[in-house]
């Protein structure tokens, strides 16, 4: 009986064990909810300038909606020596703690760029808060803290906009590419070059930090993708754009899907190809003391328009369209190749490659790698298809005669 007894109390202080309160909880009113993070250095001192954005909770509530005439998000700025130290100050000035779970975009300063990023990252892998899935993207002709305080239409906190944007073009016109902290991180440790996308101000930026900003159809000021910067030990030696951009992003085989305009016999670019299916594989071969860099890519895609008369039922007319995809890929792929070996930048992990192949002769070119990448030979083939040319053989123009 007293067995009994004693297995009841043992289970019902199980029971009441659960029942308890977190002991370290917080409770939401007690938080600020930061969705992004800009980092700069201060000039002329090696103190960082962390600028947070906040979410203002009465704006953003269902029940008041965009018609508060209060502003969706705050921003706060600390400078310190550290990042973490640029956190506590702000406590300074805001009224709640700084919750950092929900932080989709990390904004990295062209200037601090230049100097170096490799240190300013190991925060977010000792953190417990910090997501290591926040896209990262390198601000153009700016401070990183002037992107995150301008207003962008549709979305209402600007961070959160910002991180789809990065998102969606990377996956439709593959001139950029969505890079998150813990493929940075990977990077860096693994002792490989860099490449994150570019993001600048388009128009007036001082109108861009006003709400009113958002009160026209036509907006004075936007933020936008552009290009993708090309880091070289943990700095940012330059920039590519347009064909080279996504030359590079082809050959790094993170390219989801894009459009190709191609000539036609009569009309330049006047047919648009819809890239639906991209892959690439690279080999290295070390020949006389000189890499060659064979890249080969494989790819699928379906005609979306044209412009100009082809008569699709022709099997040779679709032959020609591929051929002509193929010398295009080709020479974006070239583009890309050639603006980092300017740079001896590589982006495209070569070196790790032949690291992984051909240790052997990995080691006899280790200790000058971005000279010798530079001096790289070139091998790019390409295989293309055209999947499908739509509802329409013929186009309803007619010939030109």
């Amino acid at each position: 009986m007293k067995v009994k007894w004693i297995i009841r109390i043992i289970i019902y202080l199980g029971l009441l064990s659960l029942l308890t309160s977190c002991l370290q909880g917080r409770e939401l009113n007690e938080l600020a909810i930061v969705t992004g993070i800009a980092i700069d250095k201060v000039k002329g001192s090696d103190e960082f300038l962390i600028t947070f954005q906040v979410v203002n909770p009465s704006s953003t509530a269902t029940t008041t909606g965009g018609g508060s005439g209060e502003s969706t998000i705050t921003t706060y700025s600390s400078t310190d020596r550290t990042i973490f130290g640029a956190l506590r100050k702000t406590s300074r000035k805001a009224s709640r703690q700084l919750f950092f779970a929900h932080t989709q975009l990390v904004i990295v300063g062209e200037n601090l760029a230049r100097g170096g990023i490799e240190e300013i990252f190991d925060i977010f892998e000792r953190s417990h808060e910090l997501r290591l899935t926040s896209s990262v993207i390198i601000s153009r002709d700016t401070d990183a803290a002037s992107i995150l305080q301008v207003f962008v239409p549709i979305e209402n906190l600007p961070a959160v906009g910002l991180a789809k944007k990065s998102r969606n073009t990377s996956a439709l016109w593959g001139e950029s590419r969505d890079v998150k902290v813990f493929e940075l991180i990977n990077t860096v440790s693994g002792g490989g070059d860099l490449s994150i996308s570019g993001v600048q101000i388009v128009g007036d930026a001082e109108e861009g930090m006003k709400k009113t900003n958002l009160e026209q159809s036509e907006v004075k000021a936007s933020v936008e993708m552009n290009g993708i910067g090309v880091f070289k030990d943990g700095k940012l030696q330059g920039w590519i754009e347009g064909a080279e951009a996504r030359g590079a992003v082809w050959v790094q085989n993170k390219l989801k899907e894009t459009s190709v305009n191609i000539n036609t016999e009569k009309d330049k670019k006047a047919i648009a190809i819809n890239i639906v299916l991209s892959k690439t594989r690279i080999k290295v071969d070390l020949q006389d003391g000189v890499p060659v860099f064979h890249i080969f890519i494989k790819e699928e895609g379906k005609v979306d328009e044209t412009q100009g008369f082809v008569d699709f039922s022709k099997r040779e007319e679709i032959v020609k369209l591929e051929k002509m995809l193929e010398e295009k890929t080709k020479a974006e792929v070239i583009e890309a190749l050639k603006a980092t070996q300017r740079m001896k930048s590589d982006i495209f992990k070569f070196g790790m490659e032949m690291k992984r192949t051909q240790p052997e002769a990995w080691a006899k070119v280790s200790g000058n790698w971005h000279d010798i990448f530079a001096l790289g030979k070139l091998d790019v083939q390409v295989e293309a298809y055209i999947l499908s040319t739509g509802m329409r053989l013929k186009p309803y123009v007619l010939e030109k005669e």
